[in-house]
């Protein structure tokens, strides 16, 4: 099973990454800490935060607090917990890095428009973001998210390769 995620407000880039690997992330600087809880009880997410206080609240179920400031650090925090409770890591997926919705194939043609000239040119494979529309190519960004995801996959004993 995948798991899902909700994030504190001081684990912005940490639910943006998350999203990157493809895991169900929530993040909104506007949760409160009573949302949080609600959220990770009623849709089954694990919290991931940097308040020790809330992170001791007995009902929560399934919690993790984050040690680091360092983001490759918090996110082999986050792997770490996930192959100790044996959950399933999403391998090259993606969601949308700024809604946390589900990305879709779509056409050169469909998006063509939207796009600048350059990479209308040099790229043919595009998908969209199916809650926001927002468009995405496979370009150096890509290269470098599947890096971070394989170095950290390396740290943690879990690689794909």
């Amino acid at each position: 099973m995948i798991p899902k995620f909700v994030a504190d407000v001081m684990l912005g880039s940490l639910s943006r990454w998350l999203r990157l690997f493809g895991f169900d992330t929530l993040y909104s600087n506007r949760f409160k800490d009573f949302e949080l809880i609600k959220i990770s009880l009623q849709e089954h997410r694990i919290l991931l935060t940097k308040d020790r206080i809330l992170s001791r609240s007995k009902l929560l179920k399934d919690v993790l607090f984050i040690n680091s400031e360092i983001l490759e650090e918090q996110l082999v925090e986050v792997f770490l917990y996930l192959k100790d409770k044996n959950f399933s890591i999403p391998i090259k997926s993606y969601r949308c890095p700024v809604c946390n919705g589900g990305m879709t194939k779509v056409s050169k043609e469909e998006v063509f428009n939207e796009i600048p000239d350059y990479i209308v040119m040099n790229i043919d494979e595009f998908y969209m973001c199916s809650c926001c529309k927002k468009i995405y190519w496979q370009g150096s960004h890509k290269e470098k998210i599947d890096a971070m995801r394989d170095k950290i996959l390396k740290r943690i004993n879990l690689s794909d390769k």
